[in-house]
């Protein structure tokens, strides 16, 4: 990069307390330096030295206070600024982010990067976007989505680093005072002088997309679709990126969240693709053809190419924020919207101590004879024994653990210890640490085989309640294709300890690129909703209506799903066919839809 003249020098320092110690790039008015901090044993910080030129003022102030107030994971962190010294030269000292710009890793990959980084990058960007719209007084619109001011720090986090043009959107103002861009990624009414809002944002990312999976081209200057650039765009991705790039901003999308919907929906397809296909390739690699004779086993030749050629299903996990959220009552709503859709599918109950699928689908009543759990010792979905089928969905409740996990057995079972001189039980915490390990790690391995290589149904629904941390939930989750959380609006609970780990937990999550969905259950009609989903850590996908208990007691009393009942099971169809629809294939013709997934 050309180094523009600037104010300071190596070994200059700032205000007393920054010494320059190289510097790190320059355009325009501005150069940003890599700084030792004197009081802080040579702790380094970025320094950006804003100068003024042509009598034009540099709104410095307005860009320092701005970032200030601003706290989010992919903005960078403000530690000081300075007003204009003697020569002009302002100074807004930041975290220094260790890393590459994202325009540096995209000439670095010869203007080449996977699509699935390039959602990456975009989800993160939705993220930071959704908050700087929302910002409250006003929302805060960034205006300068290129390339050079995206860094990608040493965890592949962007952060957005130049906010030179950010601006407060002003309800009601008709145009900007001031109409820059860069050129091939600024939106047309920042050119044109009209207002810009979050609206305008969403176009440069769009444009940002165009010029990554293009391979350098940018669209004001080709005016060409995505897709005759690069054959290997799916042409869902491709028909987003049209869509944000709409002169008209009423024409694109009209905010970060559908935007980020949208992304996760063709991430979680695209990662779907992959696995199969990987899986494929691994299964070829291990049998070959003349290994087939030796393998034939139970199997004709015919079925062991067809089982290699098997996709791996769809995995959602659907799990409570925290206890009584509803998760169990999520899934079931799931898969009875499912049923209704035609679409095959399975419902997993993750082993605990008091497992209620059973219980809740009146197993006595409804399972087939002979019906074994699959924790219980000989079940072997393969094999010649019943399934539980109930139109288009599969149950697949879990046992109660055996009386060998029962209190009662390991009374008993401890009373055989001897006991030790200070009255506590001679038992050895390795032996028994291992034990439950153990037992962990056989219940893992169980719902690994079941969900990966016995459940023959394109989509497997996994309630892990909220228990999240537990080996079994973190294997589950780890196999996830999507994960699916489930809130209420018990405000308080939303403070709870549990309910914060395990938001940091999703964020972690989708920063690992899973896709993470929130649904809003028990949803009231109330005045005070909107203030309800105001608060909620993103808006949710869908929200279950609140269920009368009347309903509810009925349904037990009948011996059925209060999901099946037909009042309540057309609120909740209304409820999850829009997202489910969003992201099922081929969900215009329920006909055709009904036989893919039968296919597989």
């Amino acid at each position: 990069m050309q180094i523009q003249p600037q104010n300071k020098q190596i070994g200059d320092v700032v205000e007393g307390r920054y010494r320059i110690v190289s510097v790190l790039g320059s355009g325009g008015m501005s150069t940003v330096y890599l700084a030792d901090d004197l009081r802080l044993g040579g702790k380094r910080w970025a320094v950006k030295e804003s100068r003024q030129s042509n009598g034009t003022e540099y709104d410095f102030l307005a860009e320092a206070e701005m970032l200030v107030k601003l706290n989010h994971p992919n903005l960078p962190d403000i530690v000081d600024y300075f007003p204009a010294d003697g020569n002009g030269c302002s100074y807004l000292v930041m975290d220094y982010i260790e890393g590459e710009t994202l325009l540096q890793r995209f000439e670095r990959s010869s203007k080449r990067l996977p699509a699935h980084h390039v959602i990456g990058y975009a989800l993160q960007l939705c993220d930071v976007f959704d908050y700087l719209h929302s910002h409250q007084p006003e929302p805060i619109i960034y205006r300068d989505v290129k390339p050079a001011n995206l860094m990608i720090d040493a965890q592949e986090r962007i952060r957005l680093i130049d906010f030179g043009i950010a601006r407060s959107y002003k309800v009601g103002q008709a145009a900007d005072t001031v109409r820059i861009g860069t050129i091939g990624f600024a939106a047309p009414e920042q050119f044109e002088g009209r207002q810009t809002d979050g609206r305008t944002d969403l176009f440069g990312l769009g444009a940002l997309l165009y010029y990554l999976l293009s391979g350098g081209h940018y669209y004001y200057a080709v005016r060409r679709p995505l897709h005759n650039h690069n054959t290997s765009i799916s042409p869902s991705l491709s028909a987003l990126v049209e869509k944000l790039l709409q002169a008209n901003p009423s024409a694109r999308c009209q905010s970060a969240a559908e935007v980020r919907t949208v992304l996760l929906r063709i991430q979680s397809m695209l990662q779907h693709t992959e696995l199969s296909a990987a899986a494929h390739v691994q299964r070829v690699s291990r049998i070959s053809e003349s290994d087939l004779d030796d393998e034939i086993g139970a199997y004709t030749r015919d079925n062991i190419k067809t089982s290699m050629s098997k996709p791996r299903p769809r995995i959602l996990i659907i799990a409570g924020l925290y206890a009584g959220a509803g998760a169990t009552f999520t899934t079931l709503s799931l898969a009875r919207t499912l049923h209704g859709l035609g679409v095959k599918h399975a419902v997993v109950e993750a082993q605990s101590r008091q497992p209620e699928l059973y219980a809740l689908l009146y197993g006595e009543k409804h399972a087939p004879q002979n019906y074994r759990c699959y924790n219980e010792a000989g079940f072997a979905l393969r094999q010649e024994q019943p399934a539980w089928e109930d139109g288009s969905t599969l149950w697949l409740p879990a046992a109660p653990q055996s009386e060998a996990d029962s209190p009662e057995h390991d009374s008993r079972r401890l009373s055989s210890y001897p006991l030790l001189p200070n009255g506590s039980i001679g038992i050895d915490p390795l032996q028994q640490s291992l034990a439950v390990n153990s037992g962990n790690d056989q219940t893992c391995s169980q719902l690994q085989q079941l969900l990966l290589e016995e459940i023959e149904r394109p989509l497997v629904l996994v309630d892990i309640g909220s228990n999240w941390h537990d080996s079994t939930a973190n294997e589950l989750i780890h196999l996830a294709s999507d994960i699916v959380y489930v809130i209420d609006p018990m405000l308080h609970k939303l403070e709870s300890a549990t309910a914060r780990r395990n938001l940091k937990r999703l964020k972690e999550l989708r920063l690992l690129g899973k896709p993470v969905w929130g649904i809003a259950n028990k949803a009231v009609k109330s005045g005070h909703t909107g203030q309800w989903l105001n608060v909620l850590p993103e808006p949710p996908v869908c929200m279950l209506p609140a269920i009368d208990f009347t309903k509810i007691a009925e349904a037990s009393w009948l011996g059925v799903l209060v999901q099946d009942r037909p009042g309540i099971r057309a609120q909740l169809e209304r409820s999850l066919q829009d997202w489910l629809c969003s992201w099922l294939p081929h969900t215009s013709s329920k006909g055709l839809l009904h036989k893919l997934w039968n296919d597989g």
